[in-house]
């Protein structure tokens, strides 16, 4: 039986460099997750243009025609009735149609004709501008709630792939420093070897130097593994052939930023993206709870009418023209033992009272989540401090080691303990330095303020 080919590795190719700013810009044009959330919009604009459509006038038009043989003779009868429907702001509603029916056999034609136009205004329940209004209102409440939601998907998008380009500089780094400490622990061994042939060491005592490159071959090697799944994941999010060896090229440098506290309390209570769209959710409940309390109110309305008829025989008239005729009138419908109303009163009162306890404890979660990322990006910054102090001493203790080695006065033990330190210390720098910036960027979506941090203006 063949053995199985070697695996391919995931990056092929020559090495792509690529900064921050480019790959979030590649993830804004190509990444899957926003198409998608474009493609939604597409459907969310045509509903608030329906709702925009309320009090357009609207036409419907019939049309057909029939032929009927029997008995030796043949009947031909066409229809047209186009017939127009407005609804006004205050309620009112407006009806105009028209129909022309004509018949045709042996005997001649007959056209009939009739022309009706109505209009209904209630006083009571559907009438007034507030609440015939209401429908658009909360469909423009919703269209801006879509906008927000839309904001939040890139924004999350955003941060992840920051996050996800960060990781791979940070796995990318990690191995600059197996390598490192790989080259240190082969310098050593060097050193050893010419200790031994000058008599200033035993032979056996290089066994543990020789164990110490083995060990730092296999943390190569698994530095190389993490940095390919940092590729992997990198390159998913910006929808790129998995195949491309993508490079992050920008030095991950963390400058100290200064946070004044009440002003970003302030700012993210104004500009996060839940936050305002639970505030325009409590509005469109407040509008849904005047619909409820106006479906309840007694069906009364003013109607009038007019309606003219024509008929046509195409033979002398013979009889009185049907003529036309008008009507007015005042129109009541009460409801009795219909509960639903009620029900529908009271679920809209409950969703508005439920929809401001949501605004009121999404706004004390906001504040909570900007607190913690606050003082997480302090904290971040102090055990980054920390860390930069622990690595120079570190690297002297591992220098000052080296000579003692030299003169004889430290064992290959305590080099390669002080070479574990170090590298241990780098590797606690650049996980600080990564969490900092990553702190700082959790902030920013806590915000509300990715997207102007990242100067991006959404093509909506």
């Amino acid at each position: 039986m063949a053995s199985p080919p070697p695996p391919t590795p995931a990056p092929t190719g020559a090495p792509v460099k690529l900064t921050l700013a480019e790959a979030v810009a590649l993830g804004l044009r190509d990444n899957r997750a926003i198409r998608s959330a474009y493609l939604s919009r597409i459907a969310q604009k045509f509903d608030l243009v329906v709702a925009e459509s309320r009090f357009q006038p609207k036409l419907v038009l019939s049309a057909g025609i029939n032929r009927d043989r029997g008995g030796g003779d043949v009947v031909t009868t066409s229809t047209l009735a186009p017939t127009a429907t407005w609804l006004t702001p205050t309620g009112a509603a407006l009806r105009f149609s028209w129909a022309r029916t004509e018949t045709r056999d042996k005997t001649g034609r007959v056209r009939d004709e009739t022309a009706n136009a109505a209009i209904s205004q209630p006083l009571l329940r559907g009438a007034g501008i507030a609440v015939n209004m209401a429908p658009v209102r909360i469909a423009r409440l919703q269209e801006q709630i879509n906008r927000l939601q839309l904001k939040s998907s890139v924004s999350d998008t955003v941060t992840a792939i920051i996050v996800a380009y960060r990781s791979l500089a940070q796995a990318q780094q990690q191995v600059r420093l197996a390598q490192a400490s790989l080259e240190r622990t082969q310098d050593l061994l060097a050193t050893n070897r010419a200790l031994i042939d000058a008599g200033r060491m035993a032979a056996a005592d290089i066994v543990q130097t020789e164990s110490g490159v083995a060990n730092q071959q296999v943390a190569v090697l698994q530095a190389e593994q993490q940095r390919n799944s940092a590729q992997l994941a990198l390159l998913r999010l910006l929808a790129v052939d998995l195949r491309t060896d993508v490079v992050a090229a920008d030095d991950m440098t963390a400058p100290r930023v200064d946070i004044d506290l009440d002003k970003v309390i302030a700012l993210g209570l104004d500009g996060r993206m839940d936050v305002l769209a639970q505030r325009k959710s409590v509005e469109q409940s407040r509008l849904g709870l005047l619909q409820a309390r106006n479906n309840r109110l007694w069906d009364l309305s003013l109607t009038a009418g007019v309606s003219r008829r024509s008929l046509s025989t195409g033979q002398p008239a013979g009889g009185p023209d049907p003529g036309s005729a008008s009507t007015v009138g005042v129109q009541l419908n009460i409801p009795i033992g219909d509960y639903s109303l009620r029900q529908g009163e009271i679920q809209a009162d409950i969703g508005l009272r439920q929809a401001e306890l949501q605004f009121d404890d999404l706004k004390q979660s906001a504040e909570a989540q900007i607190r913690d990322a606050v003082q997480s990006v302090d904290a971040a910054w102090r055990q980054l401090d920390a860390a930069k102090r622990a690595r120079d001493l570190s690297a002297r203790a591992l220098d000052l080691q080296r000579e003692k080695l030299k003169a004889g006065r430290a064992s290959n033990f305590e080099v390669l303990s002080f070479q574990s330190d170090l590298r241990a210390a780098d590797t606690q720098a650049l996980s600080a330095t990564i969490a900092y910036l990553n702190a700082l960027t959790t902030l920013d979506q806590q915000l509300g303020t990715t997207l102007d941090t990242w100067r991006i203006d959404l093509n909506d």
